[in-house]
């Protein structure tokens, strides 16, 4: 530490710290945002081989509706050649591709007429040249809007559900801090015993934030879920290592100690608690890297780096900010505006056996309701109806009904499987049209005479594609049924399934994510058990610390069931590895805080003291990261990100309780095992056993 804080040491700390905010500034607008969630699913699934098969036939493109007002329909051919002649469309499909319209509409069947025209309002059909990901595609759908200024045009499809994410990431991302970080800073001040002191540890904190944005480029994309959650969840959830550091500093000033001799005790006595911290968040991540669904491996590599360099900062930037600001913090310093917690303290010592039981209940009940949660495996979710992407599905849905397209191919010489294919597909009611060469095309037609706009949209070199469009909004019990009807039905006629869409994509994320959630489970508690038994050497404190905070996580993913709401799985995994990896920081302070005092002292008396020190820094930890959750949860527009913010909100703060009024209770109730299954130094023996 002495050399950290020698003018050498102080000197090459700025230049290093400065050197990396400045790259880590540079390098942030070059990070890739990720936006398709079928990219993280298995090399080996379905999707990924279609999806590749499909590029190689096709090239990768995107499909989007256009719903419009227009009577006239010889406008509406001539609105469907400036559409295609759009730079990035590959084609457009509307009434006029399936029937003649210069012949008497009421002569076509009426099922093939209303697919594209209903009510006065014309339904046109784009494929992009790329996918909806692609920033051409972008584009494309800026320069159709300016074509169809003059209208009231509705837009849906995968394509425009990208581009409406992509637009609100860093919108969004900017808003939330805007709102987290003054929050926070009033947290800090109501709990801080000196007015520079928030100011200090938001210094430390935004350091860290802005390094990690920028070290996003050593990654090859960062998933847009992950950009939306990261920078407030790490400044939320390393908030704890400035506040161990800089309270210990205080307390080791205000018993007389110089500067440098405050900072090396003060860092010394926290390190064993921060790392003890740093080391469960990170490893709470690292268990998602467990998945074969590799949203959880960004995840997980994404926030397991923004905490570990949010301990670097902490560890050798911390130490020089508080020599620095030192005169400040003591000449700002005031009266505590939050007294300190001494009689609640005493308060549960008096019903501590109480306490025990009734956690024991509480952990049985949320035990047995969170596993009767119900769970959606997609990205979007449940539809936002303050959405004007929804508020346009729902325009166009009212109609000519939902849709969700599926693409099967199958080999070009299967033409009479594909027929008895497609009229199969028609016996679904949920089946809205199909768009293939044996359906739009009469089949008896001679490939040779067939028009070159549909040979290039529906036959490749060796593979035919058919689009089932599917009338279905939002993932549902009932989108899995016509998925597994497709799939199954495909292996008929063609010997293999080729399938790709949002309604066959999503079935292969949640069979993929349904098994991965047990083994995350389980890594994750492990490895937590495992940290936690290491730096208290400990065989007891790891089980007890767990089922505290698990007990906490139960009760979170229960209460939605009450509230019949439907969870996002993958927001479930992140959510639970997070609140047991970050939330258990709380414990892990109070329980070193109780084994500190533990050596002079009897067990209620330290489990009083330690609930009186740990205390503020447990309850602004608990309440900052509680409105980054709730911050997520109100501001985001991306239903998964608000759903997953929501969660984490209550989850801080469900920990926070039971760290505050039941694990005091729980060491004291348990004091002699915990002793006796816990390695300590001999005089330190000597000591506990006069107090027992």
């Amino acid at each position: 530490m002495k050399k950290l804080l020698s003018k050498k040491g102080k000197i090459i700390t700025i230049v290093v710290f400065s050197v990396l905010l400045v790259v880590s500034i540079a390098l942030a607008p070059l990070v890739k945002i990720n936006y398709d969630m079928s990219s993280y699913l298995p090399k080996d699934s379905v999707t990924k081989q279609t999806l590749k098969l499909m590029k190689d036939e096709f090239g990768v493109t995107s499909n989007m509706e256009i719903m419009i007002e227009e009577d006239n329909l010889f406008q509406g051919e001539e609105l469907q050649e400036e559409l295609s002649n759009v730079k990035n469309v590959k084609g457009v499909t509307w009434l006029g591709s399936v029937v003649d319209i210069t012949q008497p509409i009421e002569s076509y069947p009426r099922e093939m007429v209303e697919a594209f025209y209903k009510d006065g309002k014309l339904l046109y059909m784009v494929e992009f040249l790329e996918d909806e990901y692609s920033s051409k595609t972008d584009q494309a759908i800026n320069d159709i809007k300016v074509v169809l200024n003059n209208y009231d045009a509705k837009y849906r499809g995968e394509p425009i559900v990208a581009k409406g994410n992509r637009d609100l990431v860093f919108k969004e991302g900017v808003m939330i801090m805007s709102v987290v970080v003054p929050i926070a800073i009033i947290i800090l001040f109501i709990f801080s015993t000196s007015w520079i002191e928030p100011v200090v540890i938001l210094i430390n904190l935004i350091v860290a934030i802005v390094i990690n944005l920028g070290t996003n480029c050593l990654m090859p994309s960062v998933s847009f879920l992950t950009m939306a959650i990261a920078s407030a969840l790490q400044l939320a959830m390393s908030l704890d290592y400035s506040l161990f550091f800089i309270h210990r500093y205080m307390e080791k000033r205000e018993e007389g100690m110089d500067v440098m001799s405050a900072v090396s005790d003060a860092m010394k006595g926290a390190m064993g608690s921060v790392t003890a911290s740093a080391l469960t968040t990170i490893f709470g991540f690292l268990a998602l890297l467990t998945m074969r669904y590799t949203l959880g491996t960004d995840i997980g590599i994404s926030l397991s780096k923004a905490v570990f360099i949010s301990f670097l900062t902490a560890i050798f930037l911390m130490p020089l900010l508080l020599v620095t600001f030192d005169k400040l913090l003591f000449k700002t310093k005031h009266r505590k505006l939050v007294p300190e917690f001494k009689k609640l303290g005493k308060g549960i010592q008096k019903v501590r056996w109480g306490i025990v039981a009734v956690l024991l209940i509480i952990a049985g009940t949320a035990f047995y309701f969170q596993g009767k949660t119900k769970f959606f495996y997609g990205a979007a979710g449940l539809p936002d109806p303050n959405k004007i992407e929804t508020r346009h599905d729902n325009a166009i849905g009212e109609v000519f009904g939902f849709n969700q397209p599926v693409v099967v191919l199958y080999k070009n010489e299967q033409k009479t499987e594909a027929i008895n294919f497609a009229e199969k597909m028609l016996t679904h009611e949920r089946v809205r049209s199909i768009q293939s060469l044996v359906t739009t095309i009469d089949p008896e037609m001679p490939i040779e005479i067939v028009p070159e706009e549909y040979l290039v949209q529906f036959m490749g070199e060796n593979y035919s594609r058919m689009i089932i469009n599917i009338n279905l909004r939002a993932e549902s019990e009932e989108m899995y049924e016509v998925s597994d009807f497709i799939i199954e039905n495909a292996e008929y006629y063609f010997g293999e399934a080729k399938a790709l869409g949002v309604v066959t994509s999503l079935t292969e994320i949640k069979e993929v994510s349904i098994k991965d959630g047990v083994i995350v489970a389980i890594v994750s508690v492990l490895a937590i058990m495992l940290v936690i038994a290491i730096v208290f050497k400990s065989a007891l404190i790891p089980v007890v610390l767990v089922l505290l905070i698990q007990t906490a996580i139960w009760v979170n993913i229960a209460a939605p069931y009450f509230q019949d709401k439907t969870l996002s799985y993958i927001g479930y995994l992140v959510v639970s590895s997070l609140q047991l990896g970050a939330t258990i920081d709380y414990a892990v302070l109070l329980t070193s805080r109780y084994q500190e005092f533990r050596v002079d002292m009897k067990p209620k008396e330290a489990s009083i003291m330690a609930l009186t020190k740990s205390s503020h820094s447990i309850i602004v930890s608990s309440l900052v990261l509680a409105v980054a959750g709730f911050s997520e949860a109100l501001l985001s527009r991306v239903e998964a990100v608000s759903e997953m913010g929501e969660l984490i909100g209550f989850g801080a703060l469900y920990s926070g309780i039971f760290v505050l009024f039941a694990l005091p209770a729980l060491l004291s109730v348990l004091d002699k095992p915990i002793q006796l299954l816990t390695y300590r130094k001999k005089e330190d023996e000597k000591h506990e056993e006069k107090n027992s």
